[in-house]
């Protein structure tokens, strides 16, 4: 790789509204976060509080990246009314966004695999629009990535990414989704995956998982093969960011562990 690449993890800001001492922890350790903006029922939307927030990761002298609501959300919905209720929902969080100046923000597509194919085919040509409205809204934002979670192949979202054809649109790879939702503990299929991704890979998610469940284990808790997952990472010629995704205190420091002694100085 050019350049260390820097590393993220997972923080969703209803997280910080219910519990503060999570950024305190962040800011004390220096660790830059992944806000979600999954705002249940707008508990954390107060535009005081967000600046608050902003500030204080600002004064900590960290970056962020931002993952984009998912929950409930249909970008590519076959119903209009849900579509459009999607694009307002997005360009609202494009606003909370920009607040924050992230390096990357990460979107789920949320295509419904199991629709027949011209069905599918509306829904994600639908997908397209929507990504493209949305990106429109924030002329020059920075890298959108589109990331995997149960689709069956790479090439759909790699083909969404053409037809989007857009220089700041990209993809993050979540591996942890590739190894449970899309069955790559049983296809072992990675390396199609990575290679179909790689002309577009701009960000990852790190996790881990037996396969039957994605389960957020800590990286190395699982069944996903880091040591080979970390020889393909050391090929990429332009550092893409990371984000660690645990979903324990436990997972947490765990991870971190693991990512800096047994992945970041080997990529």
């Amino acid at each position: 790789m050019t350049a260390v690449p820097e590393f993220f993890v997972n923080l969703p800001l209803r997280y910080i509204h219910s519990n503060p001492e999570y950024l305190d922890i962040f800011i004390s350790r220096r660790i830059n976060p992944e806000l979600g903006l999954d705002c249940l029922d707008g508990e954390c939307l107060n535009r005081n509080w967000l600046e608050t927030i902003k500030k204080r990761i600002s004064d900590a002298g960290l970056s962020c990246t931002v993952h984009l609501p998912f929950l409930d959300l249909k970008p590519g919905s076959l119903n209009r009314a849900i579509r459009l209720a999607t694009i307002e929902i997005m360009k609202s969080a494009m606003d909370v966004a920009a607040m924050y100046s992230p390096l990357r923000m990460v979107m789920h597509p949320s295509l419904t695999s199991w629709l027949e194919p011209d069905l599918f085919q509306r829904t994600a040509d639908y997908c397209c629009e929507t990504i493209s409205s949305i990106s429109d809204y924030w002329p020059g934002h920075p890298d959108l990535c589109l990331e995997n979670t149960h689709e069956i192949s790479p090439e759909i979202i790699t083909g969404m990414v053409k037809d989007i054809n857009r220089s700041n649109v990209g993809i993050c790879f979540d591996i942890g989704h590739w190894h449970s939702f899309s069955k790559g503990y049983k296809n072992n299929d990675f390396d199609f995956w990575f290679d179909t991704f790689l002309p577009y890979l701009r960000h990852l998610h790190l996790h881990d998982n037996n396969g039957n469940a994605d389960s957020h284990f800590a990286i190395g808790e699982g069944s996903i093969d880091w040591d080979h997952v970390v020889q393909r990472l050391k090929q990429i010629t332009t550092a893409p960011t990371y984000t660690l995704e645990p979903h324990s205190q436990v997972d947490f420091e765990e991870s971190i562990k693991y990512f800096k002694s047994r992945i970041l100085p080997n990529i």
